[in-house]
């Protein structure tokens, strides 16, 4: 039964790695014709469409849902990996995988802001983003967020959009190093819970 165990958690691991390929290769044009990436669509993109209709996941032109995805695929993996190490799955060690899998995906999607929010900063800075077309699709995705998450704190006076981008910034590190400390603190509270 071990075995069996550790096969399907190999197979999990393996689609999963597939799946973050073909996420990876949606980013470079031109690839769609390639034999390799219409196997990998064909044998991926059922799995990942069944998140791309969660609604909530999309922000702008950008889709979170194949981290979420990918996030169910390592938890399955996870689980079969644990039971095929003769551990018994209980309440006890499912919360925390939980927890984990869910920080994964909240980080990940807070990492992609800050790396975003950070080039936006650094090319308004050195002034490289004069009549870009890039800068300019990025913007109008980007500042609505960035508007949005600085009105509360400005008292609804208008921010430039430099200074809002350095108080998202500084406000993602902080929420990025408060979920890490708030994550291990509810793993260390779910392994005292007597079961």
């Amino acid at each position: 039964m071990y075995h069996l165990f550790r096969t399907l958690a190999t197979l999990f691991a393996i689609y999963n790695l597939l799946c973050i390929i073909r996420v990876a290769l949606t980013w470079i044009p031109g690839l769609s014709y390639s034999p390799f990436v219409r196997f990998l669509s064909a044998i991926c993109d059922p799995f990942l469409n069944l998140f791309s209709r969660i609604r909530w996941l999309h922000f702008g032109a950008i889709d979170f849902s194949p981290l979420l995805a990918i996030a169910v695929l390592s938890t399955t993996g996870s689980i079969f990996l644990s039971l095929g190490h003769g551990g018994h799955f209980t309440l006890e060690s499912f919360l925390p995988l939980i927890i984990r899998s869910m920080w994964t995906i909240i980080s990940d999607i807070i990492l992609f802001f800050m790396i975003i929010v950070a080039a936006r900063l650094i090319v308004a800075l050195v002034g490289g983003d004069k009549n870009s077309s890039l800068w300019n699709q990025i913007d109008s995705s980007l500042s609505p967020l960035v508007y949005a998450i600085t009105k509360p704190f400005s008292g609804g006076r208008p921010v430039a959009y430099r200074n809002a981008l350095v108080f998202v910034l500084v406000l993602l590190i902080a929420l990025n190093f408060g979920g890490r400390i708030a994550v291990s603190w509810l793993i260390d509270m779910c392994h005292r819970i007597p079961f």
